[in-house]
């Protein structure tokens, strides 16, 4: 039986045995990975994790089961655990229903080539990224992955979808050695959709990097402009903005965006999309995992806050409509509401002509941005690595940078956004500048 039917069996099973409501997710993930640590390769695996989750309500009571074991019969067992744990379970007076068809987009997430590729072939650009760093370079980790992902999902309103997807991502980490000590770690990293490895496209930014980091500059305190790389971006928006657009948050009044839709909250150059179809994105999917498909969503226009994102129940509570956003947690085995690929819209700035301040910083990561505050916004990170630039140009790596400031104030101080955009773990975004930032320094 393949793995849409077996979904289909235990809907049916589901509504044979008096559910109300059934909803059935398969899901697979096929992980191949080589690793090398201190410059020699110490791991290669292949790690696989699949199973159903079955999701029952009765009377308004819900209730998961989660099973391994995917013959009929076990499946069957499985829908009538989940029956008798519903039975038991606490009412959800604003439970509603679960979601109906919907029209699936064409994405293509899939590379054919990746299926059949193993661990030995993609050792071959791990130690080609050794190889071409130099004797005063040190790996620290390197690494090359592929995931596959395959799901079907079938309910009782009449959900019946399946999709999959392919992901590859080659990443080095690495150190330069000083007369006196060490550089911060740098990362360089890169995500693809498409089998096509190139470990110069990893190493040759990092040793950049590296080699300007050499050269020693000191940073000063106070109100500055400050360049985010897309990774530093990422870290600080991922535990403030985006979980402030989260509609779940929304509802129980834990974002300070609450009755803001149509005002302006940020500079008039971001426009915010979560665009769950995007294919370079390493979330892209058909659906999500409640099977309602996956969309663009617009967030924030020239500045104008326009929505925020929704799985099912959030949607309904707040009614209005799901914007595909519902995620499986394998790790905590349960449904959670999350970004799918959050996008910042590229400016027009090229590097030079964002780089072009008298004086700032250049932040390529961020340490501690886990530590903000996604209710008020407000945040306090260490800049590893930063540079400071002076008068348009790369001066030197600085150390014991730290900057303190609001998410919303912060949106508001967007003075340039790069014309080259950066995939990264969540999200596609260019290089963004800000003036006025709150620096402070050891």
């Amino acid at each position: 039986m393949d793995t849409l039917a077996l979904c289909q069996h235990a809907v049916q099973e589901g509504e044979k045995s008096g559910a109300d409501e059934i909803e059935a997710l398969w899901m697979k993930k096929v992980n191949t990975t080589v690793k090398a640590q201190l410059g020699q390769v110490n791991e290669a695996a292949t790690v696989f994790n699949e199973g159903m989750r079955i999701r029952v309500i009765t009377g308004k009571a819900a209730a998961s089961i989660f099973t391994y074991r995917l013959d009929q019969s076990s499946v069957s067992d499985a829908v009538k655990r989940a029956l008798k744990a519903a039975s038991a379970s606490k009412k959800d007076p604003n439970w509603e229903s679960l979601p109906e068809p919907g029209v699936y987009p064409h994405v293509t997430l899939w590379d054919s080539a990746m299926e059949d590729i193993g661990a030995e072939t993609m050792a071959e650009p791990v130690t080609d990224m050794l190889e071409l760093l130099p004797p005063d370079v040190t790996a620290y980790l390197a690494g090359h992955e592929v995931e596959l992902t395959y799901r079907a999902c079938a309910n009782s309103r009449g959900i019946q979808h399946e999709d999959k997807g392919s992901l590859e991502a080659l990443f080095l980490m690495a150190l330069g050695i000083l007369a006196d000590g060490v550089t911060p770690e740098f990362l360089g990293l890169e995500i693809l959709r498409k089998y096509d490895p190139d470990p110069a496209k990893v190493v040759t930014p990092l040793l950049d990097n590296i080699e300007k980091f050499k050269k020693p500059e000191k940073a000063t305190s106070g109100k500055s402009q400050v360049i985010f790389s897309p990774s530093a971006l990422e870290a600080l928006l991922y535990y403030t903005l985006f979980r402030a657009v989260s509609g779940e948050n929304v509802v129980r009044g834990k974002s300070k965006l609450v009755g803001k839709e149509g005002q302006k909250i940020a500079s008039s150059c971001l426009t915010l999309h979560d665009n769950g179809m995007d294919p370079r994105g390493a979330c892209a999917r058909e659906m999500d995992d409640e099977g309602i498909p996956s969309q663009d969503t617009s967030i924030i226009e020239e500045g104008i806050l326009q929505g925020f994102i929704w799985d099912h129940y959030w949607a309904k509570r707040a009614g209005c409509s799901s914007t595909g956003n519902a995620y499986y947690d394998w790790r905590a085995t349960e449904m959670s509401l999350r970004q799918s690929t959050m996008i910042i819209h590229p400016g027009t700035f090229d590097t030079k002509e964002i780089m072009d301040i008298k004086d700032g910083y250049y932040v390529l990561d961020l340490q501690g941005a886990h530590g903000s505050n996604p209710e008020s916004g407000d945040f306090s990170v260490v800049c590893v690595p930063a540079f400071r630039i002076k008068k348009g140009e790369i001066a030197g790596g600085v150390s014991g940078v730290m900057l303190s400031d609001n998410i919303y104030s912060l949106l508001t101080k967007m003075d340039a956004i790069g014309s080259e955009s950066r995939v990264c773990e969540y999200s596609i975004l260019p290089h963004v500048r800000f003036s006025g930032v709150n620096v402070a320094t050891k």
